[in-house]
């Protein structure tokens, strides 16, 4: 008995599980679904699979190392490239220096940096007041709505 009702619990919270993170899909959909932009700057090419799942175009000031340094050559490239498609946001990530990112910025113009969160920079503290991978999302969401210009349908 014992067994199937742990059995009956599991199957209740992976379909709650379920519903939640399909909740969350349909936000990105519809919040990032009408925006002025679709390129994405980042300090590095951590958000890939989001750029690709939702139509955005990801750019990476490195690599995919966040510890790469860029050539002068990349910097002037998205500088030019920021300026052609009105970037107004550089993302960076929580966990990565922000430096080379501030930069591009600065020398871009007129365009500043936002910080997304890939979950593992989810502090004690956060965790505390009930953050989670939910929150975290939803707050990068926001984010790039705000950098990319974005309007809800």
């Amino acid at each position: 008995r014992d067994f199937l009702a742990l059995m009956g619990s599991q199957k209740a919270n992976a379909a709650r599980l379920h519903a939640e993170l399909d909740a969350l899909d349909t936000e990105f959909r519809k919040g990032l679904g009408q925006c002025d932009r679709h390129l994405l700057v980042t300090s590095h090419e951590a958000f890939g699979h989001l750029a690709a799942r939702y139509g955005l175009r990801q750019e990476g000031i490195t690599g995919l190392s966040p510890d790469a340094e860029p050539s002068a050559k990349r910097l002037a490239e998205l500088s030019d490239l920021a300026d052609a498609k009105g970037v107004t946001t550089i993302f960076t990530e929580a966990l990565v220096s922000p430096k080379v990112a501030q930069t591009l910025a600065r020398e871009a113009g007129r365009i500043r940096t936002a910080v997304l969160n890939p979950l593992e920079g989810l502090t004690d503290q956060e965790v505390e007041r009930g953050g989670d991978y939910f929150s975290v999302m939803r707050s990068n969401l926001r984010k790039i709505q705000r950098g990319l210009g974005c309007t809800s349908a």
